[in-house]
């Protein structure tokens, strides 16, 4: 067997490969003496059929096989010699058989083009956090407040800050009858709505009343088919109820976080928003970091990557949309393709610069992790660790682990390793 490469382009390779007459031969006549072995004819004790007769009534059958099999072998073996990883099915072409000569065909792939990232350790991308001000804390405490409100069913009309609960009895989109559209399973609270057509029509209503709403939908509403259109609803109230939001006081604040007082609970928050601001921060620097590099050291990525992007994206969207109700895959291709592109990238220079610096996750970084879900769920480090090991959730904690510290080096949180 022979093969050549030819690059078309960086992430697109074809390989010519030619199969010796011997090959073929061999091949051949191995199948065939499988052939004798197994195959049952009138007349004769199975494997006594003579093989110059199972040639003359199965030769085209298995030529054919032998043909396809020997395609298949040898452009592995093209692969494998010329250390290429294809990353879609091969498509073959020019495929020429002909007796006593050489087979040939041409294989096409996709691949990921080989990349060379330079200048990560050049970087002078930092973290900036924002400081916390007083304003935050009160602003989560009250966030806090109203996450362990009260709801009390009123008789009254609904007004801003209620929670009403609705059922639709009628939906029309630009006068056209809509079925499948599900009543809200939770309560809406008034005035934090989106929409503020629906929004305002919900205020004024009382528990068991009706009412015909006339909600126009922005042209960048999140479900596509409704965005810019007007629909007529009618609906039905079925509770109206006050939110109460608890005081902050001993109680509460041992209920939010085991805190004795206002000041300790007020400290927790404000250490909490620390936290997550430098969390913030860094991802934002992490983002950063990518973009330059990006940037500085551009490659193309294959269509095969992009394709496998959107079908993510389809399946992940299906959960969220009726049956036949999802955007169309073209839509969703022009609404996600540039940011899969830079995901793929991003995957690809991370993976890069891991490698070249070793960097790797140590078991006492796994263990902490798995420590941390541990105490989450209230079990023993040891019970979670091997049911970890067993659902393979191990693995991905630690390639988890391998990115983060990656590109924590890329911001200068962590110091690379001297040369």
């Amino acid at each position: 067997m022979k093969a050549t490469v030819e690059e078309l382009k960086s992430w697109q390779k074809v390989l010519n490969v030619e199969i010796t007459d011997e090959e073929f031969k061999q091949e051949f006549q191995q199948k065939l003496d499988k052939y004798q072995k197994d195959i049952k004819l009138p007349g004769f004790r199975q494997g006594r059929v003579p093989a110059k007769m199972i040639e003359s009534r199965f030769g085209p059958t298995i030529r054919v096989e032998t043909v396809d099999e020997l395609i298949n072998k040898t452009y592995r073996e093209a692969c494998k010699q010329n250390n290429i990883v294809p990353l879609t099915e091969a498509k073959i072409s020019d495929l020429k058989v002909e007796e006593q000569k050489p087979i040939s065909f041409k294989a096409e792939i996709e691949v990921d083009p080989a990349i060379e990232i330079k200048g990560y350790k050049k970087l002078k991308i930092k973290p900036d956090p924002k400081k916390i001000k007083d304003s935050d804390v009160e602003n989560a405490i009250e966030e806090l407040r109203e996450r362990m409100a009260e709801l009390k069913a009123v008789q009254r009309v609904s007004q801003k800050g209620d929670m009403i609960s609705i059922e639709y009895l009628s939906v029309t989109v630009d006068g056209k009858p809509v079925d499948d559209l599900k009543s809200p399973q939770y309560p809406i609270e008034i005035g934090k709505g989106t929409l503020k057509d629906f929004d305002k029509g919900l205020a004024g209503l009382s528990a068991a009343e009706e009412a015909e709403l006339s909600v126009k939908f922005p042209k960048d509403y999140h479900i596509k088919n409704m965005a810019g259109k007007t629909a007529e609803l009618k609906i039905k109230v079925t509770s109206v109820q006050e939110k109460i939001l608890p005081e902050v006081n001993e109680e509460f604040c041992k209920k939010v976080g085991a805190f004795q007082n206002r000041e300790a609970l007020t400290e927790g928050v404000r250490k909490d928003l620390e936290a997550q601001e430098k969390d913030r921060a860094r991802n934002e620097a992490h983002a950063k970091a990518i973009d330059v590099l990006i940037k500085d050291n551009d490659f193309e990525v294959p269509p095969s990557r992009v394709e496998f992007y959107i079908d993510k994206v389809i399946e992940d969207q299906a959960r969220y949309y009726p049956p036949n109700k999802a955007p169309a895959r073209e839509e969703v291709a022009k609404q996600f393709t540039e940011s899969g592109i830079r995901a793929i990238k991003r995957f690809r220079i991370v993976e890069y610069i891991a490698s070249a610096e070793k960097v790797k996750a140590g078991q006492e970084e796994v263990d902490k992790r798995i420590q941390s879900l541990a105490d989450y769920y209230g079990k023993p480090f040891e019970e979670m660790k091997d049911a970890l090991r067993k659902n393979g959730t191990t693995m991905r904690i630690r390639e988890e682990i391998r990115e983060q510290k990656t590109l924590d080096s890329l911001i200068g949180e962590i110091p690379w390793e001297k040369e």
